[in-house]
């Protein structure tokens, strides 16, 4: 499978407010072709509740979840190309048409062709995620373990009641800290790799070279991700309320979102051409 260099592809700073035109261009995506895309969303929720129920069937999702995205995001800028085509050639003042017949079945070509690199990259993703994780823990379970001996010193002088409260008072802090970094860590992962799929699936870059471009692109445009985040958290809890069925419309706008957030980071084309696994 042909591929691009890391140093080929440059990224840029973005400011916060393009969270929001993200968010714009991922509804409009989805508005471009409503039913293919709520027929990829719906396979998309059942292949994962499917490997649910395997043994594993955790690590399976989470290893095919980014991989089964690509597949959105490539249908997203396959859309994205034309409507932007049907729009140069459409003359002012007259509604725009994109001739969308095929896009899917053409997304599902380019997909397969970059399966391989795709399930390779969430891999790595996997790993480096939990083996960050796992040390952050260790880390933090030491520092609460210095921290609770030196509570034990430090009510020894104490009375029993006052002695427990304060003990008590003091572990509830600790684990609340702990909550809140061990959170923190979990979103700075998720901005790390924030790029990792579209670089792949729209970049047609190696496995390690979008882990490093994504950290490198990620944390340079940590304003508009996180403002992205932000707006994500109470959309994901409409979106489940009528029976989940609001995923059916989140899937695609969070795929075109990533598409949008790739095109104007990158400032680059994706290389949709079918490619030769």
């Amino acid at each position: 499978m042909s591929s691009h260099s890391a140093a080929v592809i440059t990224f840029r700073r973005v400011p916060a407010a393009s969270a929001l035109r993200w968010w714009a261009q991922g509804w409009r995506s989805f508005t471009q072709s409503p039913l293919p895309w709520m027929g990829l969303a719906l396979a998309f929720l059942v292949v994962l509740w499917l490997l649910g129920r395997l043994p594993l069937g955790g690590l399976l999702s989470q290893w095919m979840s980014l991989p089964l995205l690509a597949l959105g995001v490539i249908f997203a800028a396959s859309l994205r190309k034309r409507a932007a085509r049907a729009q140069a050639i459409t003359p002012p003042g007259m509604p725009v048409e994109p001739q969308d017949e095929g896009t899917l079945a053409a997304s599902a070509q380019v997909w397969r062709a970059r399966i391989g690199a795709l399930l390779t990259v969430s891999l790595l993703v996997l790993v480096l995620g939990g083996v960050t994780g796992a040390v952050v823990v260790v880390v933090l379970a030491a520092l609460l373990g210095v921290g609770l001996g030196s509570l034990t010193a430090f009510t020894h002088g104490m009375g029993p009641g006052m002695g427990m409260a304060a003990g008590m008072g003091a572990m509830a802090g600790s684990m609340l800290t702990l909550l809140l970094l061990l959170l923190l860590v979990l979103y700075l992962l998720s901005v790390a790799f924030w790029f990792v799929n579209t670089l792949v699936a729209l970049g047609g870059l190696r496995p390690w070279e979008a882990v490093r471009l994504s950290v490198r692109a990620g944390f340079a445009n940590l304003a508009p991700i996180t403002v992205f985040t932000v707006l994500l958290l109470p959309v994901s809890l409409l979106a489940m309320l009528p029976m989940g069925l609001g995923l059916l419309v989140l899937f695609p706008v969070l795929s075109g979102a990533s598409a949008a957030s790739y095109h104007e980071v990158f400032g680059a084309e994706p290389t949709l051409a079918q490619t030769a696994p």
